[in-house]
């Protein structure tokens, strides 16, 4: 799936819906205590923050001073962010090189949407080390965890979806991504420290533009690792681009307070 600012703002409703409330309410209890023992705004960095999407959904849900920092390595989508807001900050600085700086001392919260499945297992435990370190809490929401179903199936849904999550481990960047595994390898390095809820998509048979454009990001990943079963994942494809349909996406988010 590409991360253009369609594809963002397609997805963008989605992700609200889907969000933990749970979640939100243990941060925004944790954001109070924080705001006051500091007597400063909550300072927030949002990595791969693409066009804003995180900071909007979530600036209105913390009941304290704000001050948001946005990360990417697209300046496009940073330049999109902020003039949707121009009181943020933005940096453009390559996560995979240089995380470290993208998190200087004094930051509060780290957050990231639909970021840790494309990272590898060593830069996750330098994103948890890190933050250890500078006394922050981390919120991965959005996460994939590798669950899809679609009702009423299809015989191919199980094969197509496999090869997906193959794809998901695939190199995105960061070395050889956790994919369907991020959530389960942060709550192991979180501990005890650790609040997670499901946060799964619902997409109707009558969301058919959301519709589309996974069917035809999951065709490409499929065939991609599989190209020898092309003519197969094509029909998927097209049998299921119209197909009326209700579609689960599992995701998860995960809250990990300071030690």
């Amino acid at each position: 799936m590409s991360f253009s600012e369609p594809w963002l703002a397609l997805r963008a409703g989605f992700d609200t819906a889907a969000r933990s409330r749970d979640v939100e309410r243990r941060l925004a209890a944790w954001s109070t205590a924080r705001a006051a023992a500091t007597g400063r705004p909550l300072a927030v960095v949002d990595l791969g923050a693409g066009s804003g999407n995180n900071r909007r959904h979530l600036a209105p849900r913390l009941p304290v001073d704000q001050a948001w920092t946005l990360v990417d390595a697209d300046d496009a989508l940073l330049a999109a962010a902020h003039a949707g807001d121009p009181a943020i900050t933005v940096r453009r600085i390559d996560l995979a090189a240089d995380l470290d700086a993208a998190l200087p001392e004094g930051t509060d919260l780290i957050a990231a949407s639909a970021l840790i499945d494309l990272v590898s297992a060593e830069w996750l435990e330098r994103l948890v080390a890190r933050a250890d370190l500078i006394g922050a809490a981390l919120l991965m929401v959005l996460t994939y965890d590798g669950r899809t179903a679609w009702q009423p199936p299809d015989p191919l849904d199980a094969r197509v979806l496999e090869l997906v999550n193959r794809h998901q481990r695939s190199d995105k960047g960061f070395g050889p991504a956790l994919g369907p595994h991020a959530g389960s390898i942060l709550a192991k390095l979180a501990g005890d420290r650790l609040v997670q809820a499901p946060s799964d998509w619902s997409i109707g048979p009558d969301d058919r533009a959301m519709r589309a454009a996974l069917v035809e990001g999951w065709s490409s990943a499929a065939i991609e690792m599989s190209p020898g079963e092309a003519v197969e994942v094509t029909a998927w494809h097209d049998r299921s681009i119209d197909r009326f349909a209700q579609i689960t996406v599992g995701h998860l988010d995960q809250l990990v307070l300071p030690a």
